[in-house]
């Protein structure tokens, strides 16, 4: 695997203000994304992820530490526009609930972020049907999103953050709204693009099920990185014998 690092995190900490002082959310975080990895970060809810999610992304600054992406301090070597730029071209966005233009169809939806980028109908288009394809869903391009299951707006949701060609793609509990063949069918469809195409993924999610796909896992707990789990560790060995089920539920309470 390559092992260029892609996304790296310095002491990043990230507090909030609410009217009883501030809450401090992420504490110390340090972290690295290798290239073409899969990295699942995996925690209860409430203990950081989707704020470190954010952080990453330039849409949360952070109180204090550094955020590179492709080598670059986000915070301080990227203009607003620069960064939006970065967004729009380099990463690939997946959300639990994905957000459609209830005026668009599938085909619609999905080269939206090609049509953001000034490209023309006739390319984007052709591009959405390509991308559709390859998480077979075309036959539904002409329906509209609210017309599919959850399953399938999810795969959507994947084709239109593929369309631009990221370099990474977060996924922020993609499978949250999922049942479990659906969920197992998505993860499987982002692991494959990550192997066949070198794409860097990065998932948040809290259910111990999906780390036997990853490349590196990473615990958090109450703001904090727990362990990290290197691909030479093994998460599928990680999940079947370093953690117990029992313990897992429990920390998840």
């Amino acid at each position: 695997m390559n092992t260029t690092t892609i996304i790296k995190v310095e002491n990043l900490n990230k507090s909030f203000e609410i009217t009883s002082g501030q809450v401090q959310v992420l504490k110390g975080i340090d972290l690295e994304i290798a290239e073409g990895a899969f990295t699942v970060i995996y925690g209860p809810s409430g203990c950081g992820k989707s704020t470190l999610l954010h952080t990453i992304l330039g849409l949360e600054t952070p109180t204090s530490g550094k955020v590179f992406v492709f080598g670059k301090d986000i915070y301080t070597e990227y203009t607003e526009d620069t960064l939006a730029q970065l967004r729009k071209t380099s990463i690939g966005m997946v959300y639990q609930q994905p957000n459609w233009v209830k005026a668009l169809n599938v085909e619609e939806n999905v080269a939206l972020p090609l049509t953001l980028l000034g490209i023309d109908k006739v390319t984007r288009m052709k591009r959405a049907k390509e991308e559709l394809q390859s998480v077979h869903m075309l036959e539904w391009a002409s329906y509209h999103p609210s017309e599919l299951s959850s399953g399938q707006q999810q795969k959507v949701s994947l084709a239109r953050a593929l369309i631009t060609d990221p370099r990474i793609i977060i996924a922020d509990e993609p499978t949250g709204n999922l049942d479990f063949e659906a969920g197992e069918e998505l993860i499987g469809m982002l692991k494959d693009f990550s192997r066949k195409t070198n794409k860097t993924v990065l998932m948040v999610t809290h259910d111990l099920e999906y780390l036997k796909h990853a490349d590196s896992a990473v615990q958090m707990f109450d703001g904090k990185i727990e362990k990290v789990f290197s691909p030479e560790s093994n998460p599928k060995e990680m999940v079947q014998n370093n953690i117990k089920r029992k313990e897992y539920e429990d920390f998840l309470k």
